[in-house]
């Protein structure tokens, strides 16, 4: 269970029989302290008095027992030391707890970064920010979307009603491509992720062509699921996403076995009821986990997801917007029956072995069959600010599939007084969609926007057979890298990726079968001062996939060539405590432009001249205190078209960028009230365009949250409650240049041990 803040708690306990001791521990603190009567017989302690963290406390008391203990949140399980060395593969040190709320969300570790393995958050030369599953709790996120709002790093994503993940801008590109721990997705269509299955998501700022592949010229998200617990865990949460949206969720983990060697992970989610604005909504999520040490040196896990997702009178999307100020977001806009509905089914598996301990091999293996369907309503902006609906369905089911995987073998060696760690792999990823051709729309004439959800539903007929249109898309990734370790203060990283983008479409998309590949390198220079600082400069390349050219150009459905993206950085990462870390990096990254040249009366989407972003970001997660945790930081930059063969356009920004965002996020833990933390959120996203030419510009926002917390005992079992408003004051804004903001809304949520 998500811990608060961890304030210090005056202690005072006399010297008597352990057992007499822990149990006073408990009743002074919030620890939930679980042990079997033998343990402890016939053990004493001294005592303890004063001003201690309830953990601090708890090591003081078992101080030279020969007794060490387990935390998961609240409970902590006792058991005695053991002289037994683990298997060398039996835990991660990334896939232990941490980014508590005690820990004020910081972590010390990524999963690991593309072909990188596990490796030190501070020591790795990338711009990375990490939102573990505490902080997901804590504020009642129902969706990613909420969590990428408050990150320093991202801009606020519309929540893509027919997938559920979320096409993130970072550093002023879209990041279309999910990751899935740590197997990169070809494309956003089809994949699903639910808050309840994820342990935490790694936010990597900046090119990672090298690192994942094609795409990601701004960023890549990594959503990193959970495992089975080394404690038993038994929790239920019961609460609501705002309006109507009531939710159970029950979350189960633990080891089958006394040796600990084998475990599980059940997470169990059902919601239904109407958002805020009036949608209702219906979701089923079921996620189960099943790990475990086949032998000391092999590590194996499967893992499956069901999610059932569907959602009525979805808000229409918005095009040719005269007047952004206009719009109230409090209002829902759309008839019921505009829909959208996807169901999932996803299957991982990976393995870790190491017979040697010199050749560790890594691979994991993803799956995804997703089928979706949406009625979805489109408004086009008049003069005399009407607006002319037009109406697609997409019945019947579209079909998804997303497959992919990777394979990585790891040696270490030294030439000289020269260490290295030497990583070869290869990694591939597949989207493969079927659309029928055909699919049904309609038109109508003008209309208010108030009367748009009054808009019957046409009378589609049964459309005949129809034949099938099929989207392929493949990235292969070719990989060497080499982590090489001068001394305790120099180290560099350098690799090759020959990546490989590939795409096949019949149809409504032509014939098209085009493969290209390019060697994309990178190099890092690492060098600490001090133990506790990292400073990095790094150049990376990216090949990404061209553009897939929407309905409204005359070359609709072409796919423009491939391109070679360039990224220069240059970091630091500070220590300032155990936890609470500072991040800062200056970049740029220089990508090819693409844009609509409004040629009359339908353009085209044409590639030309050359588009640069120069910033820098600042990002602050941790402890300033023990009583005050804040997750806050900003971005600055300057962003151009710097070339093109229309000189209209140069000096222009580019679409959906935000070249200024400020964020800050705190918990304040009441020391005199223990238990109870005051929450709140203040979310600034500077202004954009909403098109290549800069007329139509998207007005700045800020955003305001508040929200508590309180811990407490009843029963003897640890309670959380949880209360966060969201959009405070209501404030009407659009998250780009067609979805609007998401309007106030309160969410609460009561969680409890069982």
């Amino acid at each position: 269970m998500p811990v608060q803040a961890q304030n210090t708690v005056a202690i005072n306990i006399p010297s008597q029989p352990l057992s007499d001791a822990l149990l006073q521990l408990g009743q002074q603190t919030s620890l939930q302290i679980l042990y079997t009567p033998d343990l402890v017989r016939e053990l004493n302690t001294s005592g303890l008095q004063g001003n201690y963290t309830p953990e601090n406390a708890l090591r003081q008391l078992l101080k030279g027992t020969g007794i060490e203990y387990e935390r998961q949140g609240n409970t902590v399980t006792l058991k005695r030391i053991s002289a037994v060395t683990l298997p060398p593969l039996t835990v991660s040190t990334a896939s232990l707890k941490q980014g508590t709320a005690e820990e004020g969300y910081r972590v010390s570790n990524v999963s690991g970064v593309g072909l990188w393995d596990e490796r030190s958050l501070r020591d790795t030369p990338y711009s990375m920010s990490v939102v573990t599953s505490d902080l997901i709790e804590n504020i009642n996120a129902q969706n990613m979307g909420q969590i990428f709002k408050m990150n320093p790093l991202t801009q606020e994503p519309n929540i893509q009603n027919h997938n559920g993940v979320p096409i993130v801008t970072i550093r002023g590109f879209q990041s279309t491509n999910p990751i899935y721990d740590g197997i990169p997705m070809a494309d956003s269509n089809g994949s699903a992720v639910s808050v309840i299955e994820i342990d935490r998501v790694e936010i990597l700022s900046g090119t990672s062509g090298f690192l994942y592949g094609g795409g990601r010229v701004g960023g890549a998200v990594n959503y990193v699921t959970k495992n089975s617990t080394n404690i038993p865990l038994r929790r239920l949460t019961l609460g609501n996403y705002g309006g109507t949206q009531f939710y159970g969720h029950a979350d189960i983990g633990g080891k089958f076995d006394e040796r600990g060697r084998f475990g599980y992970r059940v997470n169990l989610l059902y919601q239904g009821g109407d958002t805020a604005i009036g949608e209702p909504v219906n979701q089923k999520v079921a996620n189960i986990v099943l790990d475990g040490h086949l032998t000391d040196t092999l590590y194996a896990d499967v893992k499956y997801t069901y999610n059932d997702y569907r959602k009525e009178a979805t808000q229409p999307t918005f095009n040719n917007v005269r007047e952004r100020t206009g719009i109230d977001t409090s209002k829902r806009y759309a008839p019921k029956w505009a829909s959208n509905d996807i169901e999932s089914h996803k299957a991982y598996t990976s393995l870790r072995w190491d017979p040697s301990k010199y050749f560790p091999l890594r691979n994991a293996f993803f799956y995804q069959n997703t089928r979706a369907k949406t009625n979805e309503i489109t408004l086009n902006e008049q003069a005399d600010r009407t607006f002319i609906p037009r109406i697609s369905s997409g019945n019947p089911w579209q079909k998804y599939e997303n497959y992919g995987g990777y394979i990585y073998l790891d040696t270490r060696f030294s030439t000289f007084s020269v260490d290295h760690k030497l990583t070869v792999g290869y990694s591939s990823t597949v989207l493969n969609q079927v659309f029928l051709d055909g699919s049904p729309s309609w038109s109508g004439t003008n209309l208010l926007l108030s009367e748009i959800k009054n808009i019957s539903r046409p009378d589609w007929e049964e459309p005949p057979p129809r034949s099938a249109s099929i989207w392929y898309d493949r990235y292969n990734n070719v990989l060497i890298g080499d982590d090489i370790t001068f001394n305790d203060q120099w180290s560099v990283m350098v690799g090759l990726n020959y990546a490989t983008t590939a795409n096949k479409a019949t149809g409504i998309y032509g014939d098209r079968d085009y493969e290209k590949s390019a060697l994309t390198p990178t190099v890092s220079l690492l060098y600490k001062p001090i133990e506790a600082v990292t400073t990095y400069v790094s150049y990376m390349e990216a090949l990404e996939k061209g553009t897939i050219v929407g309905r409204t150009y005359t070359n609709y459905g072409e796919v423009l060539p491939p391109l070679v993206s360039k990224q220069y950085e240059a970091g630091l990462k500070y220590d300032i405590n155990p936890n609470l870390l500072l991040s800062t990096a200056l970049f740029r990254i220089e990508k090819a432009n693409q844009f609509s040249n409004l040629a009359t009366p339908v353009p085209t989407y044409v590639r030309d001249g050359l588009q640069v972003h120069n910033g820098v970001e600042l990002v602050l997660t941790g402890k300033i205190t023990d009583n005050l945790t804040i997750m806050g930081g900003g971005t600055l930059m300057d962003l151009s078209v710097e070339k093109s063969n229309n000189p209209a356009l140069e000096g222009n920004k580019p679409a959906n960028a935000a070249s200024r965002m400020g964020k800050i996020y705190a918990e304040y833990a009441l020391p005199w009230i223990p238990g109870l933390s005051l929450t709140g959120g203040i979310y600034y996203t500077g202004e954009r365009y909403a098109n290549a030419a800069n007329t139509d510009k998207i007005p700045s926002y800020t955003l305001y949250d508040i929200g508590a917390r309180y811990s407490t005992r009843v029963l003897n079992k640890a309670l959380t409650v949880r209360l966060n408003v969201i959009n405070l004051t209501g404030k009407n804004y659009w998250q780009n240049a067609t979805y609007l903001g998401v309007p106030r809304t309160v969410a609460f949520s009561v969680s409890t041990m069982f």
